[in-house]
């Protein structure tokens, strides 16, 4: 095995993919550079996404049970939500795993930087320093991109409005509307929804397909949808909004499908149809690195792109969006930086849905079965 511990390693991006890599690069012997926007590593997964909703997921969950309580002749009064309280203890839990990251890499004498990095070549990056201030050129042997993924806007139905929310702003719960339409019947759409329905907001969700969930199997998703019926005040499929006006009482919405009310009008809105990849990163033009039609950058099995020196891994190298699969991503791409024989080679990635009833899943769905024979 070729002798690494000179190696040079940049990891631009530190959620999960990105801090997995960083660490094993790091325990492996390698000179390692994490450089990510925020104060500490986490990424999306532990500051605006896994870790924040299922934090809420949970208080929703305590909600449910103090509500189902009754049934077994147990009876609590109407419960008072204090938001700041729920806010605050929100906060405090992210907080505390990302502080956590920050102090491993110190351990592991990880060198994190926080500020943007944009590339000059294949080697070599420009980092700008948001707290440290400054800039400056350094270069590296290997560069990770583990860049992540942003909520997708639909352009026609972009609003710039207080009431307009997409995952990041729902998270901030920064009060509890009376009602809230969610566009999208995905993982973060349900999820975010059911949150907001316990706490007491009706919810009307929308989702262009037949069925609720579209990625996951049929069978499981029924239980789900019955279940959803009686949470949320209604959901519309085979639905697309046509339109959004912002209104002094809320946003209008315009509809288009199987729904009896065409126009309706809604205190808050969240947008969840989905993410896109964060491949727009200043430079890449200057390296071999392609990138597709649909924004992910192009990775061989060992997560290297057409630019040698540079790997992919995460969101930003393709579906599945999921913290679990970038993690091992950002190890294989280690591995075969280190120069072990490695591939990325999934017979099925797990994926979890945290709404009640939880759905979890590996490998094909029946409808994709079927697809392949």
């Amino acid at each position: 095995m070729a002798n690494t511990s000179n190696l040079r390693v940049a990891v631009i991006g530190g959620g999960p993919g990105g801090y997995a890599a960083a660490f094993l690069a790091a325990d492996l012997g390698m000179k390692v550079t994490l450089i990510d926007p925020e104060v500490n590593p986490g990424g999306v997964c532990l500051y605006r996404g896994c870790i924040p909703s299922k934090a809420l997921l949970h208080v929703a969950k305590l909600l449910e049970e103090a509500e189902q309580a009754k049934n077994w002749g147990i009876e609590f009064a109407e419960p008072k939500i204090d938001l700041s309280k729920l806010r605050g203890w929100k906060e405090s839990i992210v907080k505390r795993l990302t502080g956590g990251l920050g102090q491993l890499c110190k351990q592991r004498s990880v060198q994190f930087v926080q500020g943007k990095a944009a590339f000059v070549n294949g080697t070599t990056l420009k980092v700008t320093k948001t707290a440290a201030g400054g800039e400056e050129n350094l270069t590296f042997d290997r560069i990770i991109i583990a860049t992540g993924s942003r909520p997708t806007v639909i352009p026609s139905l972009k609003l710039d409005s207080p009431r307009m929310m997409d995952s990041t702003g729902a998270l901030d719960l920064q009060d509890i509307p009376k009602t809230l339409l969610v566009i999208g019947g995905g993982y973060i759409g349900l999820e975010l929804g059911s949150v907001y329905a316990t706490l007491g907001t009706k919810v009307t969700c929308v989702e262009m397909m037949p069925g609720l969930l579209p990625g996951a199997d049929r069978d499981l998703v029924l239980p789900l949808h019955k279940r959803l019926e009686k949470l949320f005040s209604a959901i519309l499929l085979n639905t697309t909004v046509k339109s959004l006006k912002d209104e002094k009482n809320g946003i209008r919405v315009t509809f288009e499908g199987d729904v009896k009310e065409k126009e309706q009008v809604f205190e808050r809105v969240l947008m969840s149809v989905g993410r896109r990849p964060n491949s727009e990163i200043a430079g890449l033009d200057k390296t071999k690195v392609k990138v597709n039609q649909k924004g992910f950058i192009e990775i061989n099995e060992q997560r290297q792109t057409a630019e040698p020196t540079v790997y992919a891994i995460g969101d930003v190298a393709g579906e599945p969006m999921l913290a679990h699969k970038a993690m091992h991503e950002g190890r294989t791409a280690v591995e075969a930086i280190a120069g072990h024989k490695v591939a990325f080679e999934p017979n099925a990635i797990p994926a979890v849905v945290f709404t009640d009833p939880e759905i979890a899943w590996a490998g094909l769905t029946e409808t994709q079965a079927k697809e392949q024979g």
